[in-house]
């Protein structure tokens, strides 16, 4: 198994060098030929390679959420803590 991972990331690395120095048809090919090795990874590891890149992605999108959601906290809360000058009575 090793062995097979090793493969994959060869040919997914060789495949990305192309897809970068290349032009738009080296682009397309490349996400059409990492979606076609996953497929084998899963023909070939099973219920794993199905639902690792899915654990993987739903953490990003927590992760993505925790980060847009915390950004409006941290201003109000930079607001909040503003000294403010203190109004003078005029009574």
């Amino acid at each position: 198994m090793a062995l097979a991972l090793m493969a994959y990331g060869s040919i997914i690395g060789v495949l990305a060098w192309a897809a970068w120095r290349g032009g738009d048809t080296e682009k397309v090919m490349f996400v059409i030929n990492t979606l076609l090795l996953w497929l084998s990874a899963i023909w070939l590891f099973g219920y794993p390679a199905l639902i690792g890149p899915a654990i993987v992605a739903a953490v990003g999108y927590l992760a993505l959420l925790v980060v847009l959601t915390s950004s409006d906290m941290m201003s109000q809360t930079a607001a909040q803590a503003a000294p403010t000058a203190p109004q003078g009575d005029d009574s």
